[in-house]
């Protein structure tokens, strides 16, 4: 089946019962062949980027109870996390949002709320520490529309997958997750989120580390995947939101 699918992209649902039957067995070779790269591993298979929903149809096989997460947790969750955020940084200006489209706001907002990451430089002492913008664009770029999407493409030097907004900030006209300068469609920018964070596990990779700390809360607080790609301990921003939003949640509703 597995060479099959690397040909056909049609019938569809032929393709959707073959990448279902194939799941536990895919999953577990690109968890094991730890030499090959991200680009080998899609070039594999290749229905996993090309064939809308295979994403979220393997990661809800192998993660079946947090497969909706975000969909049911955002609704719920992103006022909050916006009123948390009003109380922390200033972020209304860094941004300079209108109030019109709250929960694109939200999204956007997720990489002001931790600091960004850092890793340690070959052969130097010290870690090397990432800008707040490099832990932005390494969680978000946001293009005008009318950008060459070949072009951009082909200026990504990254592997490890990350949205592409094209349009306005609050109200992008197309978005995108790119990984390995190929183009997942996602319609909205939860949407994308979703896709992004699916990725990392489907494809087995590790967290940006300019942005490592946001896509730690993501796992931990809205897919419930404990310690998983992320940190073994989160830093402190992490867990005082996390903390925050769980509180949050449990107090009585003030009618």
């Amino acid at each position: 089946m597995t060479t099959w699918l690397k040909f056909h992209t049609s019938p569809t649902q032929q393709v959707e019962e073959m990448m279902r039957k194939t799941c536990r067995a895919r999953a577990t070779l690109i968890r094991t062949e730890n030499e090959k790269t991200v680009a080998e591993i899609i070039k594999e298979y290749p229905r996993l980027i090309d064939v809308p929903g295979m994403i979220e149809q393997d990661f809800r096989i192998l993660f079946p109870t947090s497969s909706d997460s975000l969909f049911m947790k955002w609704p719920v969750t992103y006022e909050s996390i916006l009123t948390y955020a009003d109380k922390q940084i200033s972020w209304r200006e860094i941004l300079n949002f209108s109030d019109e489209q709250k929960s694109n706001m939200t999204v956007h907002l997720l990489p002001l709320l931790f600091p960004p990451g850092m890793k340690r430089k070959d052969g130097k002492k010290g870690p090397k520490h990432a800008s707040t913008e490099d832990g932005c664009t390494s969680f978000i770029q946001v293009e005008k529309v009318g950008v060459n999407i070949p072009a951009f493409l082909e200026a990504v030097k990254k592997c490890q997958p990350f949205i592409l907004a094209v349009g306005q900030l609050e109200s992008p006209e197309q978005v995108f997750v790119v990984v390995e300068r190929q183009t997942v469609d996602c319609g909205s920018l939860l949407k994308g989120l979703d896709i992004c964070f699916k990725l990392f596990y489907i494809l087995d990779m590790t967290y940006p580390w300019e942005c490592i700390n946001l896509w730690d809360f993501v796992q931990k607080f809205i897919y419930g995947l404990g310690a998983g790609k992320g940190r073994h301990k989160s830093v402190p921003s992490v867990s005082l939101l996390i903390n925050f939003l769980t509180s949050a949640a449990t107090e009585p509703s003030k009618e």
